[in-house]
């Protein structure tokens, strides 16, 4: 089910803190409580948050949310960050591009480009690019997991690895104080490495909720890529950071 306007900003300001009382919801929106209870009753059904006492929370969760949560927090970073990436991204170039919301946004401002071969595992690009009649559109086969709108497997890793891409781009679960990209599961983040080992430039792109988050699968260290792209403040000078402001 599609979020509400209300709905998705209740969800950004869980992010801000670890509950919320309902009564300060309908005071901060201006409406009943009735209201408020109906919009996180429906939150609670998709398990993208939890009833607590008087109140509701994020679910207490390690693995990985599903698409639909994910694709209704940092709308408008993502969407900056998606056209900045897509934006520097040469027309006739061999992209491969992994799972996450973030790269599916990317896909939606590549229906200008020209010449381009996308090799991907992500349902949703390929649905987007199809419209894209300059754009050759290579997925995978494997099993398809709805709830991540994406394609898993073996086959997906012998699948990427046919390939040599000009660029490689993904996104990822966290990353650590130390500088570690992670992710939340072993084949997740088999994939984002398979994916990076088979081009000859690595791109990442991370919000900076990224650097708030915990996942325990590791998948390269900040500097092993050649492009950062980020809203993340005060990261070291070395790295090859392609800031975004929020504003």
């Amino acid at each position: 089910m599609e979020l509400n306007q209300r709905q998705q900003q209740i969800l950004q300001r869980l992010k801000q803190v670890e509950g919320i009382q309902i009564d300060d919801l309908a005071t901060y929106f201006d409406v009943t409580t009735q209201t408020i209870r109906r919009d996180v009753n429906q939150l609670c059904e998709q398990g993208i948050a939890r009833r607590i006492h008087g109140g509701v929370s994020l679910p207490a969760l390690l693995t990985n949310t599903t698409y639909q949560f994910r694709a209704d927090v940092e709308i408008g970073i993502k969407d900056k960050l998606a056209k900045e990436v897509a934006n520097s991204i040469p027309d006739g170039s061999t992209v491969m591009m992994g799972i996450g919301t973030t790269i599916t946004r990317i896909a939606h401002y590549l229906l200008h480009k020209k010449s381009l071969r996308i090799i991907t595992n992500n349902l949703q690009v390929a649905r987007i690019l199809e419209a894209n009649k300059f754009a050759e559109v290579y997925i995978a086969g494997g099993l398809f997991r709805s709830e991540h709108q994406d394609i898993v497997g073996h086959s997906v890793l012998t699948f990427f690895a046919g390939f040599e891409a000009d660029i490689a781009i993904v996104s990822c679960g966290s990353i650590t104080q130390s500088h570690a990209v992670m992710e939340h599961e072993t084949q997740e983040a088999e994939l984002s490495r398979c994916i990076l080992d088979n081009a000859r430039q690595r791109w990442l792109v991370a919000d900076t909720s990224k650097w708030s988050r915990f996942a325990s699968v590791k998948v390269r260290k900040l500097h092993e890529f050649e492009r950062i792209y980020t809203n993340k403040k005060a990261l070291p000078s070395e790295l090859p950071i392609h800031f975004i402001a929020d504003e």
